[in-house]
């Protein structure tokens, strides 16, 4: 039985303490993925005893065993519900389905002042580079392009062929699309723009993402912190929205989809 769905058979006979540790984890299941009991502890608040306990008071043997759950679930695929429930229902429409509430709640939970803040910078910056490793570098590839046809001044960084952040100056902009498993390549780079007095601009699915310290400004995905799957409709929901106020800005919205470069005009 998955950890979300143990929680939510033993909550109610749970302690105040250990239901808060409960809805720490609902929220925000990447900090007890990637951080030991000690570090969650005292993010929460609590004794490192507590985090064991919730452990065990929801079924697990130890804290060990629930971390790994948790590190599966966020790495799996959404959950399909049974195709026999209903011949009627188009299971690829239940999928979809999801993906849009997602993208909802990221409507709805999304800070935008910090949104705002992106524009400014990407509009502004005398270059951009956008930096995705692995599974966040389509996002990169993807982002680099579209904003490079606004500005003129975005590249994508290339690991297989680039040497590190080379320009110096609050001047110069970085972005970085950093998820969780959190690519150790992706973390140098943002400490080393960080060290070159760039703007940093971070783009991730969890407050606690070893990239966000680094950031001048974090763009936190509501929705984001699930699976693999689940992680592409939202970010590229938030790229178009923040594409499209760049274009806004620059007096650009027909760059958005140049006929020029295309053979049907």
């Amino acid at each position: 039985m998955p950890y979300r769905e143990k929680i939510r058979n033993s909550f109610d006979s749970l302690t105040p303490g250990l239901k808060k540790v409960g809805e720490v984890l609902l929220a925000n299941p990447i900090l007890f993925a990637t951080r030991p009991a000690k570090q969650i502890a005292e993010v929460l608040g609590v004794s490192e005893t507590m985090v064991v306990r919730f452990s065990k008071a929801i079924g697990f043997d130890g804290f060990g065993e629930l971390q790994k759950d948790i590190q599966q679930t966020l790495l799996a695929g959404p959950v399909v519900a049974d195709e026999s429930a209903g011949d009627t229902e188009n299971p690829f429409g239940r999928i979809m389905g999801s993906d849009v509430r997602n993208i909802q709640k990221a409507a709805a939970e999304l800070d935008t002042d910090i949104g705002r803040k992106f524009v400014d910078i990407l509009s502004e910056s005398e270059t951009v580079q956008v930096v995705g490793y692995y599974q966040s570098f389509p996002f990169a590839h993807w982002f680099a392009f579209l904003l490079n046809t606004l500005t003129g001044t975005a590249a994508l960084y290339r690991p297989e062929t680039d040497i590190g952040i080379i320009k110096k100056g609050s001047g110069h902009c970085v972005v970085i699309f950093s998820y969780y498993r959190y690519a150790l390549g992706t973390i140098r780079l943002a400490e080393e723009a960080r060290d070159n007095g760039n703007q940093v601009l971070v783009i991730t699915d969890s407050s606690h993402s070893p990239v966000v310290r680094y950031a001048d400004h974090a763009l936190v995905l509501p929705g984001a912190e699930r699976s693999v799957l689940e992680k592409g409709p939202v970010t590229f929901s938030v790229m178009n929205t923040l594409l499209l106020h760049v274009a806004k800005k620059l007096g650009k919205l027909d760059f958005i989809n140049p006929a020029n470069q295309y053979y049907v005009k």
